[in-house]
């Protein structure tokens, strides 16, 4: 089995008490029993700007991010955070701010979005805001140009709002372009999360940070396999093959 004691950054996505209509939200029930297994065994939350900044990581390092800034996340993901001392990382799509997430289809509770004031007071808690672009768009489907205005003007109306930089950003579907880096360069990010799986590497390009992403049926074993292995299929089926190939490979060299 893989270390657990590399960094790891996870992508949460909603965290609606209700049945989660996606497969990327997680039960705020499910949420909650998540900081008790992260609290119970040890591990340290950082935000991703401190994750950049260590020269070597704390032991158990672990980074949660959240994507596209719902309303639910305030209720039933920041306050938890807040109650047990932690911290995390929000991408926020700013033309949906006090409004619904318009790639999500009719709307509804769970695509209610986080107001401004909401997200102010969490950056002044101590998360961590970066940038989901304007309109949530598939950057790689966009110009150039396109793409700097969906980034240059979201970081912008951040920054505005919360009186401080916003140098972090993630890519909407975790889809880019060779157009895109330069663009998140361009537009004066230092670093941006991609929806690649793996362990956090501060050697890697950091302007696609590799992600773990959570499905609205993780358990808190399901999320330590996780965390054992920085992959999303971590089925019984998927890891009997991971041994058995991991079998097959040592029987091979020792012949």
């Amino acid at each position: 089995m893989t270390s657990t004691l590399k960094p790891i950054v996870l992508m949460y996505h909603g965290t609606p008490t209700a049945p989660p209509i996606t497969d990327y939200s997680l039960r705020a029930s499910l949420f909650k029993h998540h900081l008790t297994y992260l609290k119970t065994n040890g591990w340290h939350l950082a935000n991703v700007g401190k994750l950049m900044q260590f020269q070597n990581s704390p032991s158990k390092t672990i980074v949660l991010t959240f994507d596209d800034g719902y309303a639910d996340n305030f209720e039933n993901a920041f306050l938890p955070l807040i109650e047990n001392g932690m911290k995390a990382t929000w991408f926020i799509t700013t033309d949906c701010i006090s409004k619904y997430a318009q790639w999500m289809g009719s709307p509804s509770e769970q695509t209610k979005m986080l107001s401004a004031d909401q997200i102010r007071e969490m950056s002044d808690a101590g998360m961590e805001i970066g940038s989901h672009t304007c309109s949530h768009p598939d950057l790689s489907q966009l110009s150039f140009k396109q793409q700097l205005e969906e980034l240059t003007r979201s970081k912008q109306l951040l920054e505005d709002l919360l009186q401080k930089p916003v140098t972090g950003f993630a890519y909407p579907f975790g889809r880019y372009n060779e157009d895109t880096l330069k663009a998140v360069r361009a537009a004066g990010y230092k670093w941006a999360c991609s929806t690649r799986s793996g362990w956090f590497k501060k050697e890697d390009d950091p302007l696609l940070i590799r992600r773990v992403t959570v499905f609205s049926g993780d358990t808190s074993s399901i999320l330590a396999r996780k965390l054992s292995f920085a992959v999303n299929d971590v089925s019984l089926t998927k890891l009997a093959t991971y041994y058995l190939q991991r079998l097959k490979t040592k029987l091979t060299n020792k012949q």
